[in-house]
């Protein structure tokens, strides 16, 4: 079974911290149940602007997420994002975690730099970091979100490959699911929304395929 601490974790997002992903996203294309066709249309821009950047955890705007979670071990739960402000690059985040009938909470302020390591240290914030923001994940930052792209890389468990498999709406919120191949076959994937600075959903797989942990956007309140 794939397992990753969470020391690993937070190390690779800070490497990933510069990194972005550019694009435009249609907000009311594709379903929670399945993706667009790979012929890339209306997938956005192909090239990377200043103003178009994607970064883990850097929230643009106050919102209340809500996430169902799930761990093969643990069983399910819930994870509540509430962005409470954001003033310039300070950013105030509550997060509350309820499993096996316990809640935790805490409130935090950090900066967008800083968010990404912030969040994994907040209740609930290793299922963010394991699934949907995986060290695996970060091949996708930096590249063109159109559906149908793919790219290969060397991994040291042979060809990993990353493909863009189309445009899905979870609660509300369209984003680019991104899916990650190893050896041909799937361990991970996440659905991205450029626009908010987060994903909708993640998921990680075992050797052989059965479902080890997963984050999934059940409603999502602008504030």
């Amino acid at each position: 079974m794939r397992r990753v601490t969470l020391l690993v974790v937070v190390v690779s997002v800070v490497l990933a911290g510069c990194a972005g992903v550019s694009n435009q996203l249609d907000a009311g294309d594709g379903s929670d149940s399945g993706s667009s066709g790979g012929d890339g249309s209306g997938a956005g821009d192909a090239g990377t602007t200043q103003d178009d950047v994607f970064l883990p955890f850097a929230f643009e705007r106050p919102g209340t997420y809500t996430y169902e979670t799930y761990e093969m071990d643990d069983g399910t739960g819930k994870i509540v994002w509430d962005i409470q402000s954001v003033e310039g690059e300070n950013i105030t985040m509550r997060s509350t975690f309820t499993h096996d009938g316990k809640t935790r909470e805490r409130t935090a302020t950090f900066t967008r730099e800083e968010a990404m390591v912030q969040v994994a240290f907040l209740p609930g914030g290793e299922y963010a970091t394991m699934t949907m923001f995986s060290p695996s994940m970060n091949g996708v930052y930096g590249n063109d979100f159109r559906v149908g792209n793919t790219w290969t890389v060397p991994s040291s468990d042979g060809t990993m490959t990353y493909e863009i498999t189309g445009k899905k709406t979870y609660a509300g919120i369209g984003c680019y699911n991104s899916e990650i191949r190893i050896n041909g076959s799937v361990f991970t994937d996440a659905c991205y929304s450029p626009d908010h600075g987060t994903a909708m959903y993640g998921v990680v797989y075992d050797d052989d395929g059965t479902k080890v942990r997963e984050m999934k956007l059940v409603s999502y309140e602008a504030k």
